[in-house]
């Protein structure tokens, strides 16, 4: 995976069940990982059955993608242990609001986001700081710490030349 775009991601993640397998190929390179006991022998996809009981209501099938571990026989999604884990909001969601943080030279305002997303403004301020609160502590964000990085009008300490030249 080489660079992600919103307009690439947009065609590549369509539903919820295609955010979950970019995550699976993004995180685990498409061979799953339990996040339990760190079990990599043999893991079974639970496919979602049809609409029964709770699921009846609504109408709809999950969309989730559900592993189970061979070794310690614990159910497990692509999203446990990561920040996206517990939350109520959509992976798709979270994935175009993520590309869109990156992308973004001047960052990008929880209104914006709550426009942009059809979000209430307590959840476009949650999902943000989730984000960057992530990204400083490097929870899956190592390939921002390594390696070359390229940046763009970048500024780094002190005053400018052209500041010290206006000055005096």
């Amino acid at each position: 995976m080489n660079r992600i775009s919103i307009p690439a991601l947009s065609k590549q993640v369509q539903t919820e069940a295609d955010a979950y397998l970019f995550m699976e190929e993004l995180i685990w390179d498409g061979r799953p990982v339990c996040p339990h006991c760190a079990g990599v022998r043999k893991h079974y996809f639970l496919t979602p059955k049809a609409p029964e009981g709770r699921k009846a209501r609504t109408g709809k099938v999950s969309e989730r993608r559900v592993w189970k571990c061979a070794d310690c026989r614990r159910q497990f999604t692509v999203l446990v242990g990561t920040i996206f884990h517990g939350s109520k909001i959509p992976v798709k969601t979270w994935l175009f609001v993520l590309v869109e943080i990156c992308a973004s030279k001047d960052g990008v305002a929880a209104r914006e986001i709550e426009r942009k997303y059809d979000l209430t403004p307590k959840t476009a301020w949650f999902m943000l700081h989730r984000l960057r609160e992530a990204m400083t502590r490097g929870d899956g964000f190592t390939t921002l710490t390594a390696g070359t990085i390229v940046a763009d009008e970048v500024f780094i300490g002190g005053a400018s030349r052209r500041a010290k030249l206006a000055r005096g």
